[in-house]
Protein backbone atom coordinates (compact mmCIF):
# COMPACT_ATOMS: atom_id res chain seq x y z
CA UNK A 1 0.00 0.00 0.00
CA UNK A 2 1.19 3.50 -0.85
CA UNK A 3 0.78 6.37 1.64
CA UNK A 4 0.17 10.00 0.69
CA UNK A 5 -0.61 13.02 2.84
CA UNK A 6 -3.09 15.86 2.59
CA UNK A 7 -1.44 18.92 4.11
CA UNK A 8 -3.07 22.03 5.56
CA UNK A 9 -2.53 25.05 3.31
CA UNK A 10 -3.14 28.36 5.07
CA UNK A 11 -1.62 31.01 7.30
CA UNK A 12 1.37 33.31 7.26
CA UNK A 13 4.73 32.08 5.96
CA UNK A 14 2.96 28.96 4.70
CA UNK A 15 5.27 28.37 1.73
CA UNK A 16 8.28 27.78 3.98
CA UNK A 17 6.28 25.64 6.42
CA UNK A 18 4.81 23.43 3.71
CA UNK A 19 8.19 23.13 1.96
CA UNK A 20 9.70 21.80 5.19
CA UNK A 21 6.79 19.38 5.65
CA UNK A 22 7.13 18.14 2.09
CA UNK A 23 10.88 17.60 2.41
CA UNK A 24 10.31 15.61 5.60
CA UNK A 25 7.54 13.55 3.97
CA UNK A 26 9.92 12.57 1.19
CA UNK A 27 12.57 11.56 3.72
CA UNK A 28 10.02 9.39 5.55
CA UNK A 29 8.99 7.46 2.43
CA UNK A 30 5.57 8.91 1.60
CA UNK A 31 4.46 8.64 -2.01
CA UNK A 32 2.89 12.08 -2.39
CA UNK A 33 1.57 15.19 -0.72
CA UNK A 34 -1.49 17.19 -1.76
CA UNK A 35 -2.64 20.70 -0.88
CA UNK A 36 -6.13 22.07 -0.56
CA UNK A 37 -7.30 25.06 -2.58
CA UNK A 38 -9.74 27.49 -1.00
CA UNK A 39 -10.32 30.82 -2.70
CA UNK A 40 -8.86 33.65 -0.54
CA UNK A 41 -8.54 31.30 2.45
CA UNK A 42 -5.34 29.52 1.38
CA UNK A 43 -2.25 30.55 -0.60
CA UNK A 44 -2.37 29.70 -4.32
CA UNK A 45 -1.42 26.00 -4.34
CA UNK A 46 0.47 25.75 -7.62
CA UNK A 47 2.97 28.39 -6.50
CA UNK A 48 3.45 26.67 -3.14
CA UNK A 49 3.90 23.31 -4.86
CA UNK A 50 6.48 24.80 -7.23
CA UNK A 51 8.51 25.86 -4.18
CA UNK A 52 8.21 22.29 -2.89
CA UNK A 53 9.20 20.80 -6.25
CA UNK A 54 12.63 22.43 -6.28
CA UNK A 55 13.28 21.14 -2.73
CA UNK A 56 12.43 17.48 -3.47
CA UNK A 57 13.29 14.77 -5.98
CA UNK A 58 10.77 11.95 -5.76
CA UNK A 59 7.50 12.93 -4.07
CA UNK A 60 4.31 13.40 -6.11
CA UNK A 61 2.91 16.92 -5.67
CA UNK A 62 -0.68 17.86 -6.33
CA UNK A 63 -3.88 19.70 -5.52
CA UNK A 64 -6.64 18.06 -3.50
CA UNK A 65 -8.55 19.77 -4.79
CA UNK A 66 -9.02 22.82 -6.98
CA UNK A 67 -12.00 23.58 -9.21
CA UNK A 68 -13.10 25.03 -12.56
CA UNK A 69 -15.46 27.63 -11.12
CA UNK A 70 -12.81 30.35 -10.89
CA UNK A 71 -10.43 29.17 -13.63
CA UNK A 72 -10.99 28.01 -17.18
CA UNK A 73 -9.95 24.38 -17.79
CA UNK A 74 -7.18 25.53 -20.14
CA UNK A 75 -5.73 27.77 -17.40
CA UNK A 76 -5.76 24.89 -14.91
CA UNK A 77 -4.11 22.66 -17.50
CA UNK A 78 -1.39 25.25 -18.03
CA UNK A 79 -0.75 25.54 -14.30
CA UNK A 80 -0.52 21.76 -13.92
CA UNK A 81 1.75 21.45 -16.96
CA UNK A 82 4.09 24.11 -15.61
CA UNK A 83 4.26 22.38 -12.20
CA UNK A 84 4.95 19.10 -13.96
CA UNK A 85 7.82 20.71 -15.86
CA UNK A 86 9.30 22.22 -12.68
CA UNK A 87 8.98 18.90 -10.81
CA UNK A 88 10.16 16.76 -13.74
CA UNK A 89 6.87 14.94 -14.12
CA UNK A 90 5.77 14.60 -10.48
CA UNK A 91 2.64 16.79 -10.64
CA UNK A 92 -0.94 15.57 -10.12
CA UNK A 93 -3.92 17.81 -10.88
CA UNK A 94 -6.71 17.08 -8.41
CA UNK A 95 -10.12 18.51 -9.28
CA UNK A 96 -13.58 18.76 -7.76
CA UNK A 97 -16.78 20.43 -8.86
CA UNK A 98 -16.56 23.01 -6.06
CA UNK A 99 -17.54 23.06 -2.39
CA UNK A 100 -17.19 25.52 0.51
CA UNK A 101 -14.92 28.07 -1.22
CA UNK A 102 -17.39 28.23 -4.11
CA UNK A 103 -20.54 28.53 -2.02
CA UNK A 104 -18.94 31.11 0.29
CA UNK A 105 -18.56 33.52 -2.63
CA UNK A 106 -22.07 33.02 -3.95
CA UNK A 107 -21.05 30.74 -6.82
CA UNK A 108 -22.35 27.30 -7.77
CA UNK A 109 -20.49 24.07 -8.27
CA UNK A 110 -19.80 23.05 -11.86
CA UNK A 111 -22.53 20.81 -13.29
CA UNK A 112 -21.33 17.28 -13.98
CA UNK A 113 -21.83 17.52 -17.76
CA UNK A 114 -19.69 20.66 -18.01
CA UNK A 115 -17.24 19.26 -15.50
CA UNK A 116 -16.68 16.14 -17.61
CA UNK A 117 -16.15 18.28 -20.70
CA UNK A 118 -13.60 20.34 -18.77
CA UNK A 119 -11.78 17.24 -17.56
CA UNK A 120 -11.49 15.98 -21.12
CA UNK A 121 -10.16 19.36 -22.27
CA UNK A 122 -7.55 19.36 -19.51
CA UNK A 123 -6.44 15.83 -20.27
CA UNK A 124 -6.08 16.72 -23.97
CA UNK A 125 -3.83 19.66 -23.06
CA UNK A 126 -1.79 17.61 -20.59
CA UNK A 127 -1.12 15.05 -23.29
CA UNK A 128 0.29 17.77 -25.52
CA UNK A 129 -2.66 17.51 -27.87
CA UNK A 130 -4.64 19.90 -30.01
CA UNK A 131 -7.80 21.64 -28.85
CA UNK A 132 -10.71 22.33 -31.13
CA UNK A 133 -12.33 25.65 -30.21
CA UNK A 134 -15.38 27.36 -31.73
CA UNK A 135 -13.02 29.51 -33.80
CA UNK A 136 -10.06 27.33 -34.70
CA UNK A 137 -7.65 24.62 -33.61
CA UNK A 138 -5.19 25.47 -30.87
CA UNK A 139 -1.95 23.57 -30.32
CA UNK A 140 0.10 23.51 -27.13
CA UNK A 141 3.38 25.21 -27.97
CA UNK A 142 5.54 24.27 -24.99
CA UNK A 143 6.81 21.07 -23.37
CA UNK A 144 4.07 19.13 -21.62
CA UNK A 145 4.98 16.12 -19.53
CA UNK A 146 2.30 13.48 -18.85
CA UNK A 147 0.30 14.78 -15.88
CA UNK A 148 -2.48 12.68 -14.33
CA UNK A 149 -5.86 14.21 -13.53
CA UNK A 150 -7.51 12.93 -10.34
CA UNK A 151 -11.10 13.70 -9.41
CA UNK A 152 -12.62 13.98 -5.94
CA UNK A 153 -16.00 12.25 -6.16
CA UNK A 154 -18.51 10.74 -3.73
CA UNK A 155 -21.85 10.19 -5.49
CA UNK A 156 -22.62 7.45 -8.04
CA UNK A 157 -22.83 9.82 -11.02
CA UNK A 158 -19.54 11.50 -10.15
CA UNK A 159 -17.75 8.21 -9.58
CA UNK A 160 -18.96 6.87 -12.92
CA UNK A 161 -17.78 10.11 -14.54
CA UNK A 162 -14.35 9.53 -13.01
CA UNK A 163 -14.34 6.00 -14.40
CA UNK A 164 -15.00 7.39 -17.86
CA UNK A 165 -12.71 10.39 -17.89
CA UNK A 166 -10.08 10.52 -15.12
CA UNK A 167 -6.64 9.08 -14.48
CA UNK A 168 -7.33 8.68 -10.77
CA UNK A 169 -9.88 9.25 -8.02
CA UNK A 170 -9.71 10.63 -4.49
CA UNK A 171 -12.33 8.46 -2.80
CA UNK A 172 -14.31 10.78 -0.56
CA UNK A 173 -16.46 7.83 0.52
CA UNK A 174 -14.13 7.36 3.47
CA UNK A 175 -11.99 4.53 4.79
CA UNK A 176 -14.63 1.92 5.63
CA UNK A 177 -14.30 -1.18 3.41
CA UNK A 178 -17.98 -1.48 2.43
CA UNK A 179 -18.19 2.14 1.33
CA UNK A 180 -14.90 1.90 -0.55
CA UNK A 181 -15.99 -1.29 -2.34
CA UNK A 182 -19.22 0.45 -3.36
CA UNK A 183 -17.25 3.40 -4.77
CA UNK A 184 -14.83 1.14 -6.67
CA UNK A 185 -17.79 -0.64 -8.25
CA UNK A 186 -19.23 2.69 -9.50
CA UNK A 187 -15.86 3.65 -10.97
CA UNK A 188 -15.71 0.28 -12.73
CA UNK A 189 -19.17 0.92 -14.21
CA UNK A 190 -17.98 4.24 -15.64
CA UNK A 191 -14.83 2.66 -17.00
CA UNK A 192 -16.92 0.01 -18.77
CA UNK A 193 -19.06 2.74 -20.35
CA UNK A 194 -15.90 4.21 -21.89
CA UNK A 195 -14.37 0.87 -22.86
CA UNK A 196 -11.64 1.24 -20.25
CA UNK A 197 -10.26 -1.16 -17.68
CA UNK A 198 -10.69 -0.10 -14.03
CA UNK A 199 -7.02 -0.97 -13.63
CA UNK A 200 -6.21 2.16 -15.66
CA UNK A 201 -7.63 4.35 -12.89
CA UNK A 202 -5.63 4.93 -9.73
CA UNK A 203 -7.60 5.32 -6.50
CA UNK A 204 -6.69 6.79 -3.12
CA UNK A 205 -9.00 6.16 -0.17
CA UNK A 206 -9.18 9.42 1.79
CA UNK A 207 -9.69 10.03 5.48
CA UNK A 208 -8.43 11.69 8.62
CA UNK A 209 -5.63 10.06 10.57
CA UNK A 210 -4.42 10.23 14.18
CA UNK A 211 -2.14 7.79 15.99
CA UNK A 212 -1.78 7.73 19.76
CA UNK A 213 -0.85 5.12 22.35
CA UNK A 214 -4.29 5.98 23.78
CA UNK A 215 -6.66 5.06 20.96
CA UNK A 216 -9.63 6.88 22.49
CA UNK A 217 -7.60 10.09 22.59
CA UNK A 218 -6.77 9.70 18.89
CA UNK A 219 -10.42 9.22 17.97
CA UNK A 220 -11.43 12.25 20.02
CA UNK A 221 -8.91 14.45 18.22
CA UNK A 222 -10.31 13.65 14.74
CA UNK A 223 -13.98 13.67 15.75
CA UNK A 224 -14.84 17.29 15.03
CA UNK A 225 -12.59 17.74 12.01
CA UNK A 226 -14.18 14.90 10.07
CA UNK A 227 -17.70 16.39 10.24
CA UNK A 228 -17.19 18.46 7.11
CA UNK A 229 -15.98 15.42 5.16
CA UNK A 230 -18.98 13.39 6.25
CA UNK A 231 -21.45 16.14 5.37
CA UNK A 232 -19.91 16.61 1.94
CA UNK A 233 -20.12 12.89 1.23
CA UNK A 234 -23.70 12.43 2.39
CA UNK A 235 -24.84 15.42 0.32
CA UNK A 236 -23.92 13.30 -2.68
CA UNK A 237 -25.43 9.99 -1.59
CA UNK A 238 -26.84 8.03 1.34
CA UNK A 239 -26.60 4.74 -0.55
CA UNK A 240 -23.58 3.69 1.50
CA UNK A 241 -25.18 4.23 4.93
CA UNK A 242 -26.19 1.02 6.76
CA UNK A 243 -29.86 0.97 7.71
CA UNK A 244 -29.09 0.93 11.44
CA UNK A 245 -27.09 4.18 11.08
CA UNK A 246 -29.56 6.06 8.88
CA UNK A 247 -31.47 7.87 11.63
CA UNK A 248 -28.32 9.23 13.27
CA UNK A 249 -26.95 10.34 9.88
CA UNK A 250 -30.15 12.23 9.07
CA UNK A 251 -29.93 14.02 12.44
CA UNK A 252 -26.30 14.87 11.76
CA UNK A 253 -27.10 16.25 8.29
CA UNK A 254 -30.07 18.26 9.51
CA UNK A 255 -28.07 20.02 12.22
CA UNK A 256 -24.94 20.72 10.16
CA UNK A 257 -24.19 24.47 9.75
CA UNK A 258 -22.01 25.24 6.72
CA UNK A 259 -21.69 28.92 7.73
CA UNK A 260 -19.65 28.19 10.87
CA UNK A 261 -15.87 27.58 11.14
CA UNK A 262 -14.77 24.12 10.03
CA UNK A 263 -14.65 22.45 13.46
CA UNK A 264 -17.83 24.07 14.77
CA UNK A 265 -20.25 23.04 12.04
CA UNK A 266 -21.70 20.07 13.91
CA UNK A 267 -22.79 19.28 17.44
CA UNK A 268 -20.08 16.88 18.74
CA UNK A 269 -22.83 14.67 20.17
CA UNK A 270 -24.04 13.98 16.62
CA UNK A 271 -20.65 12.74 15.40
CA UNK A 272 -21.12 9.06 16.09
CA UNK A 273 -18.59 6.26 16.39
CA UNK A 274 -19.78 5.12 12.95
CA UNK A 275 -18.75 8.47 11.43
CA UNK A 276 -15.35 8.27 13.12
CA UNK A 277 -14.75 4.79 11.72
CA UNK A 278 -16.15 5.73 8.32
CA UNK A 279 -13.98 8.81 7.78
CA UNK A 280 -10.87 8.30 9.92
CA UNK A 281 -8.03 5.91 10.64
CA UNK A 282 -7.57 6.75 14.31
CA UNK A 283 -6.32 4.77 17.28
CA UNK A 284 -3.23 2.98 18.52
CA UNK A 285 -0.62 1.92 15.95
CA UNK A 286 -1.95 -1.66 16.09
CA UNK A 287 -5.55 -0.50 15.61
CA UNK A 288 -4.54 1.63 12.63
CA UNK A 289 -2.65 -1.25 11.03
CA UNK A 290 -5.72 -3.47 11.39
CA UNK A 291 -7.94 -0.82 9.77
CA UNK A 292 -5.56 -0.42 6.84
CA UNK A 293 -5.28 -4.19 6.40
CA UNK A 294 -9.08 -4.27 6.04
CA UNK A 295 -8.84 -1.64 3.31
CA UNK A 296 -6.12 -3.60 1.54
CA UNK A 297 -8.37 -6.67 1.57
CA UNK A 298 -11.08 -4.52 -0.08
CA UNK A 299 -8.73 -3.74 -2.97
CA UNK A 300 -7.29 -0.42 -1.81
CA UNK A 301 -3.71 0.12 -3.00
CA UNK A 302 -3.21 3.68 -1.83
CA UNK A 303 -4.46 6.14 0.77
CA UNK A 304 -4.35 9.91 1.17
CA UNK A 305 -4.56 10.71 4.87
CA UNK A 306 -5.12 14.06 6.58
CA UNK A 307 -3.49 14.49 10.01
CA UNK A 308 -5.33 16.77 12.42
CA UNK A 309 -3.71 20.21 12.38
CA UNK A 310 -2.73 20.36 16.05
CA UNK A 311 -0.85 17.05 15.89
CA UNK A 312 0.23 17.20 12.25
CA UNK A 313 3.98 16.64 12.58
CA UNK A 314 3.55 14.12 15.38
CA UNK A 315 1.09 12.09 13.29
CA UNK A 316 3.25 12.16 10.15
CA UNK A 317 6.19 10.79 12.12
CA UNK A 318 4.12 8.15 13.93
CA UNK A 319 2.47 6.95 10.72
CA UNK A 320 5.84 6.52 9.03
CA UNK A 321 7.54 4.89 12.01
CA UNK A 322 4.83 2.71 13.51
CA UNK A 323 2.34 1.89 10.72
CA UNK A 324 3.81 2.13 7.23
CA UNK A 325 6.51 -0.51 7.77
CA UNK A 326 3.76 -3.10 8.21
CA UNK A 327 2.86 -2.50 4.56
CA UNK A 328 6.37 -2.45 3.15
CA UNK A 329 6.21 1.34 2.77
Amino acid sequence: MQFSLHSPNGGLKEAARIRDRVVRAEQLGYEGIYLGCSQLSTPEPFQILAVCAVATNRLKLGTAVTNMVYQDPTVLAGSAATLSDISDGRAVLGLGTGDGPVYAMGRRATRLKEFEEGVRTIRDVLRGGELVTPNNRVSVNYRVLPTPVYLSMEGPKGLRLAGRAADGVFLGSGVEPRAVSWALARIAEGAAEAGRSPDEIATLACGMVCIKEDGDEARQIVRRRLANRAHHNFQSTLETVPEEEMESIRKFMGAFDQSKPMEDRSDPALITDYLVRRFAIAGTPKECITRLEELADAGVKGVMLTPARRVYEETVEALAEKVMPAFGA
